[in-house]
């Protein structure tokens, strides 16, 4: 295929079209490199945010049925005083579902039932022969404490990437779960008061 160009003084030149060279076919893959670079890792990134929030949700339920479990008990806040998380509570309390407890009792129960959720252990799931926790937050701590009707619960984890250690509890720090520095230690904390009866 020809192409006739006038030039200024009225001639004529041909020009012959040719194809894409190599180099625009090189630059053309390049460019397509980099966007799907960039597509895999804002899927990364995405993923990584998606799961940092599903921990968070997960620890704010937790921290908010602690916080109604010790509504529903009060005469015995102090006995929620606790730390507890990866496995601390070894031995199930009576189980106030089939028979009548004590407060105390009841209370001992709570918080074996908060650690179960802790865990992940009220979901297990079986593979290649091993069954395991599925759900649950990834090496959990949970801070419960009562003072004059005042309750904080502070609930410390595993996150995925290095930030600032949180200041507002120190729930976790020292356990030595969460970096050096406890630079991966993620920490929800919800206070309320509850009237001692």
């Amino acid at each position: 295929m020809t192409k006739t160009r006038v030039l200024g003084n009225g001639r004529t030149r041909l020009h012959r079209a040719r194809g894409a060279g190599l180099i625009e076919v090189l630059i053309a893959a390049l460019v397509l490199a980099v966007g799907l670079l960039g597509m895999m890792t804002l899927q990364t990134t995405a993923k990584r945010y998606s799961y940092e929030a599903a921990q968070r949700s997960m620890a704010s339920a937790v921290a908010r049925d602690a916080i109604e479990r010790m509504r529903s008990n009060p005469t015995v806040l102090p006995d929620y005083v606790a730390t507890i998380g990866e496995g601390s509570i070894s031995t199930a309390p009576t189980s106030c579902n089939t028979g009548t407890c004590t407060p105390a009792q009841l209370a001992a129960r709570d918080l074996y039932e908060i650690e179960l959720l802790l865990d992940g252990a009220t979901e297990r799931v079986t593979v290649d022969a091993v069954t395991s926790n599925a759900g649950g937050l990834v090496q959990p701590t949970a801070c419960i404490s009562h003072n004059a009707g005042n309750v904080q619960v502070a609930i410390a984890w595993r996150g995925v990437e290095e930030m600032t250690n949180p200041t507002e509890s120190d729930c976790g720090e020292g356990t030595g779960l969460y970096g050096a520095g406890n630079v991966q230690r993620r920490l929800l904390v919800l206070s309320t008061f509850i009237v001692d009866v």
